[in-house]
């Protein structure tokens, strides 16, 4: 079982709508957008995402760096899971509590494989860099039968290590 943690402190089938434009599904757990893997779908994804933040009361100065986020992690989805081939599933998911905002992006592709990731290669790891100092905490669960899920947390204001005192780990 692989899962690499970071941290600074449904059994749904992905669906297109006529015209390959990616759709909303709500669930009781909060949203989910189900997209395939071509470039193009990024940009209805961050229109349904700016949505969403707005919805889960995410302050409107932190809404660009949590877009800039999930759109790296989606790239990297197309470009490294699946190697640049189109029409493969990408799901992301937002859900929030009084605490904090969780927001998962999951991939069926080629999982990520942290031995491989260095991020002082100029040539990559740019994105995940981006994320990490985005996200309080960032999880990759690759302990599944296939692909990637990242797991990104934004603690609230007055939640999270913070609030205990202990600062960002």
């Amino acid at each position: 079982m692989l899962r690499w943690f970071w941290s600074r402190s449904s059994t749904a089938k992905p669906l297109l709508a006529a015209g390959d434009r990616a759709r909303m599904t709500p669930n009781a757990a909060g949203s989910t957008f189900f997209m395939t893997s071509e470039a193009e779908h990024l940009l209805h994804l961050r229109k349904w995402l700016r949505d969403e933040l707005v919805g889960h009361g995410v302050p409107e100065q932190e809404q660009p760096n949590l877009l800039l986020a999930v759109g790296e992690l989606c790239a990297n989805s197309i470009q490294h899971a699946y190697e640049g081939k189109g029409g493969h599933p990408i799901n992301v998911s937002v859900r929030s509590s009084a605490e904090s905002l969780i927001i998962e992006v999951e991939d069926f592709g080629k999982p990520f494989d942290p031995e491989h990731y260095d991020a002082a290669l100029p040539e990559s790891g740019h994105g995940i860099f981006l994320v990490k100092t985005i996200a309080d905490s960032l999880s990759i669960d690759v302990a599944r039968e296939r692909g990637t899920r990242w797991t990104m947390v934004k603690y609230r204001p007055g939640y999270g290590p913070a609030a205990t005192g202990g600062g960002r780990t």
